[in-house]
């Protein structure tokens, strides 16, 4: 499709003939991912939805790759307009979503430092593993929960309250991302035959890259200035550190290549999204990056590695000591029953 009206080139140009193997090779990678998640949800030790974007993004861009190698060989299909669009709301938020998701993980971290042993008893924690095979290793699939308290941590409510109504407002502030992307991105088909829509779209996905990336080096410092609480280790800080550098890939990658404008979707010329360099820089930087922070948030036992239950940390406020109380002892009545304590 052309159009006499330059409008924004889209994010990693339209599916070419020579995009077909890459497209299978990502559609491949992403789908490799789903049966690691199916064994994290079967296991109770490791059953957790805080990472939920991640699964959604993994299904999502099975389906686009899969899209992406059809159009690679359909040339009818390669600039339709519907289909682009789809693929530039598609490509555009993950990378945020997945961000969100370490803002999670990043709570899960700062209250857990505000707990003392009495605190873990709290039916959102994870379970007690009764012992230390080769398994509970934290980066294996397979891992089982375990945890150890120490006894020289004091409980500390108001902080815990703190950080939980400061994490819920960060959550929130990612909508100023998310929904310029979602905007400017849905009316791309739009800017295609209107100037003022085209300069729309141009505006709101660079207002979204450039929140998205000012947010995910906030978190970032946030995750550094915990290395020193307690109970925060040095794999809930590389790890989260690494999620945030994949992020920062992509929304870098974006704010770089977005001010350019093009004619035509199948243009080859620079600037189009199309050029060989251009479509390499995406694949290594936007789309290889966002795989590799699916990766880390689902082949990890995130539930043992953060101390978190299936929810991670949902509550506003503590449960009342009655309701510790009562999920404490039905924590014991059900490891009896199952034979974890004598």
């Amino acid at each position: 499709m052309s159009s006499d009206n330059p409008f924004p080139s889209p994010v990693g140009g339209v599916p070419m003939p020579s995009d077909f193997g890459t497209s299978i090779l990502f559609s491949l990678l992403y789908f490799s991912l789903i049966p690691i998640f199916v064994s994290r949800l079967y296991n109770k030790h490791s059953r957790v939805v805080v990472s939920i974007n991640a699964i959604v993004t993994t299904i999502e861009r099975v389906i686009i790759f899969s899209l992406r190698a059809w159009q690679s060989r359909n040339p009818a299909e390669r600039t339709s307009p519907a289909l682009t669009t789809y693929m530039q709301v598609s490509i555009a938020l993950p990378y945020i979503s997945m961000a969100y998701d370490v803002v999670v993980l990043l709570r899960c971290m700062y209250v857990n430092s505000t707990k003392g042993p009495a605190a873990f008893t709290d039916p959102q924690d994870s379970p007690i593993a009764p012992s230390m095979s080769s398994s509970m290793h934290p980066l294996s699939p397979f891992h089982s929960a375990s945890l150890h308290l120490s006894d020289d941590i004091h409980d500390d409510p108001k902080k815990r309250f703190f950080y939980r109504w400061f994490t819920d407002v960060l959550k929130l502030a990612f909508l100023a991302a998310t929904i310029p992307g979602i905007i400017g991105n849905a009316h791309y088909r739009g800017g295609m035959d209107n100037a003022s829509t085209a300069n729309e779209v141009m505006i709101t996905r660079y207002l979204s890259s450039g929140v998205a990336l000012f947010l995910i080096l906030f978190v970032a410092t946030l995750v550094v200035r915990a290395r020193n609480l307690p109970k925060v280790k040095s794999i809930h800080v590389t790890l989260l550190l690494a999620i945030l550098a994949c992020n920062a890939s992509s929304a870098i990658f974006r704010l770089s290549f977005m001010y350019h404008r093009t004619t035509s979707l199948t243009s080859t010329a620079p600037g189009s999204g199309n050029t060989f360099l251009e479509k390499g820089t995406f694949y290594i930087f936007h789309m290889f990056s966002d795989w590799l922070a699916v990766a880390l948030l689902l082949v990890p036992n995130i539930r043992a590695i953060f101390k978190t239950g299936m929810w991670g940390d949902w509550r506003a406020v503590d449960s009342l000591p009655q309701e510790q109380e009562r999920a404490r002892k039905r924590k014991e009545a059900k490891a009896r029953r199952s034979g974890l304590i004598a």
